[in-house]
């Protein structure tokens, strides 16, 4: 009987061990899948990124083969479909570079006329069939310094957005007073306004204030220049119902005793603020910060109006190159993939940040 009981209860174990396995083999390949689920966007992308015009409409999965160039494409064309820069390509092929080239002249007309080996001329053009998307970009001059503004534009917006937010939200936290309910509800129909509704008239006032400044009707004048990139960020900080609420609800939850703590002490205003307010704003700041970040970095409306094409950020930048009759998509696809990665490579880096933040105050002790 002992020994019935004792097979029975081995019997029963190693049943709940192998539901174990089965269950945790079932969880991990659910996970991969979710895994390779979320990632399939990015890597169809970053495909995409190597897929010519010609076949744009086709699906790939993995990167197509190199097309070796034909001498009969057209120098008309092959400036078109690839964003060619003519000096650049009259530089590296040496031909002169006062030298006139028809629209219909073929690279074997081009090859005659300046005396170039035909396979040079092939090698030369063969990468573009791959890699036009990031040959154009990175070869562009315009691209840096059109990465480096949208990076400017977003650090600074999201320091001025959670530090306007949180004195908004600290001075209307206890909504005790009449005029503070008034105001905490006028940020908040700020938020079913469409923008569209308000962006001419904001449009006039904001181009009528930038008038006044000396030295902006010049084109291209570091006055012109800085004055439209501090209009882009004034309008990212401006007051909006998200921040105000995010920070109003969690400083109205800190205990008033804090407060009478510190002037107890003889602490000014602005000394709570610095000292003991915001080192508790962590969770706030954290949801901000990630609701934020990526409708500021890839803000086109905004740098679209108010900035000059010679001053423009990313996105508008990658929304020039497309034409009217031809689009070259592997340099959209190619910066579209570019301006991802950087929002990918914030949140690997600051992920433990944003994870403490807004579990910070979850649990308590």
């Amino acid at each position: 009987m002992q020994k019935i009981t004792n097979v029975r209860k081995d019997y029963q174990s190693s049943r709940l061990l192998l539901q174990k396995r089965i269950s945790k083999i079932l969880i991990i390949t659910f996970f991969i899948v979710y895994t390779l689920i979320t990632l399939f966007p990015f890597y169809t992308l970053f495909v995409r990124t190597f897929v010519g015009t010609k076949h744009s409409t086709d699906l790939w999965l993995w990167p197509p083969p190199k097309e070796e160039a034909s001498l009969d494409y057209q120098w008309g064309n092959l400036s078109v479909f690839y964003n060619l820069d003519f000096d650049k390509v009259k530089e590296d092929l040496g031909i002169p570079e006062d030298a006139y080239i028809q629209t219909r002249w073929t690279l074997r007309k081009i090859a005659e006329e300046y005396d170039i080996p035909e396979q040079r001329i092939k090698d030369y053009f063969t990468p573009y069939s791959v890699y036009s998307g990031w040959l154009v970009l990175f070869g562009d001059h315009k691209f840096w310094p059109a990465l480096f503004r949208t990076i400017l534009i977003t650090a600074l917006s999201l320091i001025g957005l959670n530090l306007l937010s949180i004195l908004t939200g600290f001075g209307l936290a206890p909504l005790r007073r009449k005029d503070q309910v008034i105001v905490f509800n006028m940020y908040l129909l700020s938020a079913i306004i469409p923008m569209m509704m308000l962006l001419l008239p904001q449009y006039m006032i904001v181009q009528w204030v930038l008038n006044l400044i000396p030295g902006y009707d010049v084109s291209g004048s570091p006055a012109r220049f800085m004055s439209q990139l501090l209009t882009i960020v004034l309008l990212n900080i401006k007051g909006g119902a998200l921040g105000t609420m995010i920070f109003t609800a969690y400083i109205s939850s800190i205990p008033k005793e804090f407060e009478e703590a510190a002037e107890i002490d003889g602490a000014s205003t602005f000394q709570y603020l610095r000292y003991i307010l915001l080192p508790l704003l962590k969770t706030p700041i954290a949801a901000l910060t990630i609701i934020a970040l990526p409708s500021l970095w890839n803000d086109f409306m905004g740098p679209y109006v108010y900035l000059d094409q010679n001053n423009t950020t990313l996105l508008p930048l990658i929304q020039s190159y497309t034409g009217t009759y031809t689009t070259n998509y592997q340099v959209s696809f190619t910066g579209i993939f570019i301006s991802v990665i950087p929002l990918v490579l914030i949140y690997i880096m600051f992920r433990d940040w944003f994870i403490k933040g807004a579990m910070s105050g979850a649990l308590k002790g």
